[in-house]
Formats: structure tokens, C-alpha cells, sequence
């Protein structure tokens, strides 16, 4: 017959090899739940990448057939109507000949900026800051507003995907603000530091909270712009201002 201390004994060796047991357990199911929405997370970021590569893909070839076909039909045209206007002597008709071939080249004009909202070529081919500096001085141009880019960066490059997804971004923040901030001046600050690119947006329209926005908005405007940040792993801060608004998007620089 077993001692009592033997019984105590044999006891707390059951009770720690069932916690034990217990324990292990609970970190296997906590393991595999870990790896299920790690892999979920993944399929996730796959499918959204997917979407937006797709999109991309859309946007360049709409591009292309607006430049290659809308634009060239567009431009042939208007150069028939500059032959009739030379040949034709009527005072009358040649003030309808030119009132026409104004309007197609306004049309053309359209098509053009069309095709340039849709695929920047600049990005491509200059990259993401030259690329801004344009969009910046088209909207000077066409808003009367103050839109202004200090690039303080060395030496960074970002790839084409990176930047597609950056200019989007400003560009709706920039519409948004066009269409509701009221603003007067648009400033962007472009700079590394500790290893992570800063895009700071700050402008002096009307203050609006990004996050209560985005959840209660029904549009896809805030929507794409918060999908397009988790594609290229970037995070957006809105900072307290007294006038107006501030955001910064932080991005990893190996990226």
C-alpha cells in the first residue's frame, strides 16, 4: 500500500503532465490557427494584387487604344477639315469648317488627358517623382490651385508597381480634394529616413478624419485608396493640424 506522500507525489505528477498536456495542446491549436490566418492573410494580399494588376493592365490597354485609335481617327479628321476649309471659299462655311475642327481638337485634347489619367507614361519612363511634378503642374494649370512636390530623397528608386500604386493614391486624394476640401494649396514632401520612404500630403482645405470617413463612406474612392496602400505593405498616419489636413504614408524602403 502507497504512503501518502507517494500518493501526493503521484498526484502532482498527473495534475503538472495534464497541464503539460493541456498546454501543448493549446499551443498546437493556437499554432495552426496562427498558420490558417497567415495563410488566409496571404491569399488575401494574392487576390488583391491580382485585382489591382488587373486593373492596371485594363487602364494601359484603354490608354493605348485611346492614343493609337480614338486620338489618330480624331486627328485625321481634323486634318480633312482643314483641306475643305482651303479649298472652300464660302464665308459661312468656313466659319462652320472652323468652328468644327476647334471642337475636334478639343475633343483630342480630352482623349489626350483621358489617356494620361488612365496610364501616366512618365512612370514608366522617368519615374514616380517626374511622373508627380507633371500631375502637379497639369493641376496647377487646369484648378488655379497651388500644388507643389520637395523631393529630398538620394537615391531611391522605386519600381513601376510601387509608384503606379503611390500615384494613384495621390491622385485621389488630390480629386478629393479639388472636389470637397475647398483647398488653395497642396504641398508634398518626399524623403527617407531609417530605412522607410515618407510621403507627406499636407493641405490647407477643409479638415475631414480620414479613418471615420473610410468607414462610413459607401464610395470606392477611400476604399481603393486603403487597398492600394496594403498592396505595396505601406500604412497611412493622419496628423492633427490647425487648418486643414495632414497625412503621411510610410513605405519600407527595400521595397
Amino acid at each position: 500500500m502507497e504512503s501518502p506522500s507517494e500518493v501526493k507525489i503521484l498526484f502532482w505528477l498527473g495534475t503538472l503532465m495534464m497541464l503539460f498536456l493541456a498546454f501543448g495542446l493549446l499551443s498546437l491549436v493556437m499554432y495552426y490557427q496562427k498558420q490558417f490566418l497567415k495563410s488566409k492573410q496571404l491569399e488575401s494580399e494574392r487576390l488583391l494584387k491580382a485585382i489591382l494588376d488587373s486593373e492596371k493592365k485594363e487602364r494601359q490597354r484603354i490608354a493605348q487604344d485611346l492614343h493609337d485609335g480614338v486620338q489618330s481617327d480624331l486627328r485625321a479628321i481634323s486634318n480633312y477639315f482643314l483641306l475643305l476649309s482651303r479649298k472652300i471659299q464660302e464665308e459661312q462655311l468656313q466659319g462652320l469648317l472652323k468652328d468644327t475642327r476647334n471642337a475636334l481638337e478639343d475633343t483630342i485634347d480630352n482623349a489626350r488627358l483621358i489617356s494620361y489619367k488612365l496610364m501616366p507614361p512618365l512612370i514608366e519612363t522617368r519615374g514616380f517623382v517626374v511622373a508627380v511634378q507633371d500631375y502637379f503642374e497639369r493641376l496647377c494649370k487646369s484648378s488655379g490651385k497651388i500644388f507643389t512636390l520637395q523631393d529630398s530623397t538620394k537615391n531611391v528608386v522605386l519600381t513601376d508597381s510601387v509608384g503606379y500604386e503611390l500615384f494613384r493614391i495621390l491622385q485621389e486624394f488630390t480629386s478629393n480634394m479639388l472636389k470637397y476640401g475647398a483647398i488653395n494649396e497642396c504641398k508634398l514632401f518626399f524623403y527617407e529616413m531609417n530605412n522607410t520612404i515618407y510621403i507627406e500630403l499636407v493641405d490647407d482645405g477643409l479638415p475631414f478624419d480620414f479613418m471615420s470617413s473610410y468607414v462610413m463612406s459607401n464610395g470606392s474612392g477611400l476604399q481603393n485608396i486603403q487597398s492600394r496602400l496594403k498592396s505595396i505593405h505601406a500604412t497611412l498616419e493622419q496628423r492633427k493640424i490647425v487648418n486643414g489636413n495632414h497625412f503621411v504614408i510610410y513605405l519600407p524602403k527595400e521595397l
